[in-house]
């Protein structure tokens, strides 16, 4: 049994340690009490400072499954996947040129590999300009397999999570696929959703925008995931059946990408976001980054979406982007909700799922 960075198990063992230390370091310490010399001193010293290294780490540990930061030991250390990873590289391709289906292998997608749950496919895809890959997961739902769904079109949802972040935190803490399936049983459309992360190893907080100097982030969003599941999967192609969103800073990516990029997504979902660009990095690009990102700025544009932003009076991390939201024009769709309870956390996002899949059902194109 490996003692996994979110596998719950290192969780324990740290928690029951955090309690252990201190109570053999009491015990030493009265051992020795009679006993001179640098030896005692030394294990009773090393013991207390184990004491509170072992209770930090399981602080640590404990905010990591909370926040889902990170999703294993190698990405806590920047370790790139193994070359026999599964991966794809995207070729760029022209707006109007007609996007040719890859055949599965085996039951698999081509270049994708299976993840432990059910209709999940994990690969990785190269961001031009970054030595390291980002993942993507893609979940389909198990309408997908069933005959009478056999010729259908699905709608595609981007699935991103807050920074520093992965797809485990969607996978998991969200519970994705139950909160979809209960969406679906209650009258919604069934989604194939493809789950990635806005954090670039070695990279800054990019807030999904292309800037100078930078790896193609948004490129990567907007074009590579696309043409990967529109090629790989029976991905509808109207823009109407195509969104974007996320919690935290996947959902301000969500409603930025969207906004400026109608084109491509015809709807957002902000679970927790903000209203422009928060990174420390902005400050040192020219202002005009700034600005592009701006919702506030971006809304006077009236962008043909139907955005829904959610958020708590208690979240104190989620900037209030309601007013950035205030006053849309048509066709731009808005629907703001706030939650009396719930903080910037997992419980509080995933409790909401259900809602908000129906509502992006009523405002996408649905399964055709």
């Amino acid at each position: 049994m490996s003692l996994d960075l979110t596998g719950g198990l290192l969780a324990r063992l740290l928690i029951v340690l955090t309690i252990l230390t201190p109570a053999a370091a009491i015990w030493f310490a009265r051992r020795m009490r009679q006993r001179r010399g640098i030896a005692p001193l030394a294990g009773q010293w090393l013991l207390t400072v184990l004491a509170q290294a072992v209770a930090v780490m399981m602080a640590l540990v404990l905010i990591n499954d909370q926040y889902g930061l990170y999703a294993s030991w190698n990405d806590l250390l920047g370790i790139r996947p193994p070359a026999s990873a599964a991966a794809i590289k995207v070729t760029p391709t022209s707006a109007s040129a007609p996007l040719k289906s890859v055949p599965w292998v085996k039951g698999l997608p081509a270049g994708f590999v299976k993840n432990g749950l059910p209709h999940t496919y994990d690969t990785t895809v190269q961001v031009a300009g970054s030595p390291a890959p980002l993942p993507l997961s893609v979940v389909l739902p198990p309408e997908y397999f069933q005959p009478k769904y056999r010729k259908a079109k699905f709608p595609v949802i981007i699935l991103l999570p807050g920074y520093p972040g992965s797809t485990w935190s969607w996978l998991h803490k969200m519970n994705l696929q139950q909160h979809a399936q209960e969406a679906v049983a209650a009258g919604g459309s069934p989604f194939i959703f493809a789950v990635s992360s806005v954090t670039i190893a070695g990279a800054p907080d990019l807030e999904c925008m292309d800037l100078p100097g930078q790896p193609k982030l948004e490129t990567f969003l907007i074009k590579s995931i696309p043409q990967i599941v529109k090629t790989h999967f029976r991905a509808a192609t109207d823009r109407k059946a195509w969104a974007i969103g996320g919690f935290s800073e996947g959902a301000y990516c969500g409603a930025q990408l969207a906004m400026r990029h109608p084109d491509i997504f015809g709807a957002a979902l902000s679970i927790a976001g903000y209203p422009r660009p928060e990174s420390p990095y902005f400050s040192t690009i020219p202002r005009s980054y700034t600005d592009a990102g701006d919702l506030e700025l971006l809304l006077k544009k009236a962008p043909d979406i139907a955005l829904l932003a959610t958020e708590s009076v208690q979240d104190r991390q989620a900037g209030n982007i309601f007013k950035a939201l205030a006053h849309p024009r048509p066709p731009t769709v808005v629907k703001t909700v706030l939650f009396q309870v719930g903080g910037h956390n997992y419980g509080a996002f995933s409790m909401e799922l259900k809602a908000d899949l129906l509502w992006m059902s009523q405002h996408m194109l649905r399964v055709h």
